[in-house]
């Protein structure tokens, strides 16, 4: 999917704030309505499909977002693009947990779509966020998108 981004690093960061609060209501509004519901969801195999339909809507729509504030923050000063791709990181890495399974794999999932900021980062926020990632989930039991992203963040 094609994004056309704003003018402003601000704008791109407000419209992914605003895509991700979409796909969580969305996540959120996959879940199976009943118990027969969830049984159903359960001999199928493959989970819910609602929910892979929320990702893969919004995967590329977060995905283009991303990459878009990663090409405004090259041309920021150095600390002002630390600054704004750690807010970004706020919003991708430390969301709110949802309590259901597979809702929290849904988001977890995106996770590494936040690579491309960390180039931006500090090496003190790099660190800070590194710990805070760490304490959010611990190493081993990481995603491999997640590990990947701990990885480059601790360095």
């Amino acid at each position: 999917m094609e994004y056309t981004a704003p003018a402003t690093p601000y704008q791109v960061l407000k419209d992914l704030e605003t895509c991700y609060e979409e796909f969580r209501a969305a996540l959120t509004q996959a879940k199976a309505a009943n118990m027969g519901e969830t049984i159903g969801f359960f001999f199928r195999g493959q989970g819910n499909p609602r929910v892979g339909e929320a990702l893969a809507r919004f995967d590329p729509r977060i995905t283009a977002l991303v990459e878009a504030l990663a090409g405004l923050l090259a041309s920021c000063p150095p600390e002002q693009a630390s600054e704004l791709a750690a807010l970004a990181l706020e919003q991708l890495l430390f969301y709110p947990l949802a309590k259901d399974s597979t809702l929290d794999f849904s988001q977890m999932a995106l996770e590494g779509r936040a690579q491309p900021l960390v180039a931006f980062l500090t090496p003190e926020r790099r660190r800070s966020l590194a710990a805070r990632y760490k304490q959010r989930t611990a190493p081993r039991m990481m995603m491999p998108n997640q590990k990947k992203l701990w990885e480059a963040l601790s360095h």
